[in-house]
């Protein structure tokens, strides 16, 4: 079952549920049903036809379309394993076209807004047009909601109306000058696509279609990422860091076995001669660690000052490290 099945399933449940307790306006109810006729396969006067791998798609549009026309209607199966709902007689099509004001011979497919009664409408019409023509990716892999459509005006129609949508703010007041989802378009081997990439906007039409669930998954998943590449960077971070650190302290050794070499640690003043021997018996000891351990501790400045000054030292006899 992939992600996109599992947010259609709870879209038709939570969609089910709330016809049968009575919580969905019968003008919602009729937004969805447009929804899902007119972004459907075929929605013309020659041909009314949904195609779908979901079956619980398949049998909405089939319960949607007895509702208009009070015939029956039943799921083909494809060879490829998809779900084909065929509305076959012409009456039963011109009943359905007319029950939303379509005749079905418009030159384009488009919406019409007489179907959406009032604000709360425009939620049961996404839903009902992602359930026809939608799909989404699993956010494991990638960001990525869809709505795909053979009509290039109906494209513009649903582009325009998403971008009308406003989400109540927390106390319930609405922010005109804010939208909330950023839909892009483009056109894909000839079809027309209306997608979101950025997984708020995607969490935000999935609440606002009526998946909580799934936006909560996808939220959960974006956190997830979000500390892991946040983990990531600082283990880089500190990966980068402990190798300079080991580079530097792999010179400084260098430098002292140089001095040993030629004049003897004597050579050194004793605060130094203390440290470079501190350093040559703790290579993996950091800044912090040596000023620790001197017997008169000091600052890891401190520390560094007097590291440079045993590699100056070390160049000074003719080290070329």
């Amino acid at each position: 079952m992939s992600f996109a099945s599992d947010v259609k399933d709870e879209l038709i449940e939570k969609s089910e549920l709330a016809r049968a307790m009575g919580g969905m306006k019968e003008c919602c109810i009729h937004a969805e049903m447009y929804g899902i006729f007119l972004f459907c396969r075929d929605f013309s006067s020659t041909n009314i036809s949904i195609k779908t791998e979901n079956q619980s798609v398949a049998l909405m549009f089939a319960n949607y379309a007895e509702s208009i026309t009070g015939k029956s209607y039943t799921l083909e199966q494809t060879s490829s394993g998809k779900y084909r709902v065929n509305i076959k007689k012409a009456d039963e099509r011109r009943q359905i076209l007319e029950h939303f004001g379509h005749t079905g011979q418009e030159v384009n497919r488009r919406m019409y807004r007489s179907n959406l009664e009032d604000d709360c409408c425009l939620a049961a019409l996404l839903r009902g047009a992602f359930l026809s023509c939608g799909t989404i990716t699993d956010p494991e892999k990638d960001y990525h909601l869809e709505f795909v459509m053979s009509h290039k005006v109906l494209s513009n129609d649903l582009l325009k109306l998403i971008t009308e949508i406003h989400l109540p703010l927390e106390d319930g007041s609405i922010d005109y000058n804010k939208n909330e989802f950023d839909p892009k378009y483009i056109l894909r081997r000839g079809v027309h696509v209306v997608y979101f990439k950025d997984s708020e906007s995607i969490e935000n039409v999935l609440t606002f279609m009526g998946a909580p669930d799934a936006s909560l998954e996808v939220m959960g998943i974006r956190m997830y990422k979000d500390m892991r590449n946040r983990v990531n960077r600082k283990m880089n971070f500190e990966n980068a860091n402990a190798g300079r650190a080991f580079d530097a302290a792999y010179r400084q050794i260098e430098a002292i076995r140089f001095i040993e070499e030629e004049k003897g640690l004597g050579f050194l003043p004793d605060e130094l001669r203390e440290l470079a021997q501190l350093r040559l018996e703790n290579s993996d000891f950091t800044l912090s660690d040596l000023a620790d351990n001197l017997k008169e501790p000091i600052s890891k400045s401190g520390v560094n000052h007097r590291l440079k000054k045993i590699l100056e030292m070390a160049e000074g006899l003719g080290w070329k490290g």
